[in-house]
């Protein structure tokens, strides 16, 4: 008789543990933050020879009328507080910039960390994004492309003539930045 009542304790146990991860499940955050240029677990080249304030963009979907707190972690664990970002409207660039010059990073592994309360009555939210970054100077190479054509005629009639025209063209410059890192920003 006690091991049913075991046997009973214990699928009681399971319900209420399903349950409890059912609720959860359907407690899900609604309030979703996007990383826009630099996401989670891409590598990233920053220009070490600029002085511009690193800066991110994130897109919010679902949240409250309310702001986000961002962070900017070094690859040590330092952390910096970046400028606030609104999380309405949805679909829409939030820019949040840092007080680090670009030339003053280095490459390793970083993160931004974005959190909220999520206005009054929504669930509070906290994302974090971690990613590589290569920083070197950038390069910048100019290109200016030739095209040579050969055009061939050849008449024929009850006389034979052979008549050859080459025509070069110069396309216009085109400038390409190239880099090490897959992405360029």
């Amino acid at each position: 008789m006690s091991s049913v009542a075991s046997m009973i304790g214990k699928l009681a146990l399971l319900t209420l543990l399903f349950k409890s991860v059912a609720a959860q499940e359907e407690q899900e955050n609604p309030c979703k933050s996007f990383g826009m240029d630099f996401q989670d677990g891409g590598s990233y080249l920053q220009n070490s020879l600029s002085t511009d304030d690193f800066s991110f963009v994130s897109w919010f979907e679902g949240c409250q009328n309310d702001t986000a707190n961002n962070i900017f972690v070094d690859p040590t664990g330092d952390q910096v507080l970046c400028s606030d970002t609104n999380l309405q409207p949805d679909d829409t660039d939030q820019l949040a910039t840092c007080p680090v010059d670009k030339n003053q990073l280095y490459s390793g592994d970083w993160s931004v960390i974005v959190i909220s309360n999520n206005g009054d009555s929504g669930m509070p939210i906290a994302y974090q994004r971690d990613f590589s970054l290569e920083v070197a100077p950038q390069q910048t190479t100019t290109y200016v492309p030739t095209v040579t054509a050969t055009v061939s005629l050849t008449a024929v009639s009850s006389v034979t003539a052979y008549m050859t025209s080459t025509t070069t063209i110069t396309l216009s410059t085109s400038t390409t930045t190239t880099t090490k890192a897959s992405k360029t920003l």
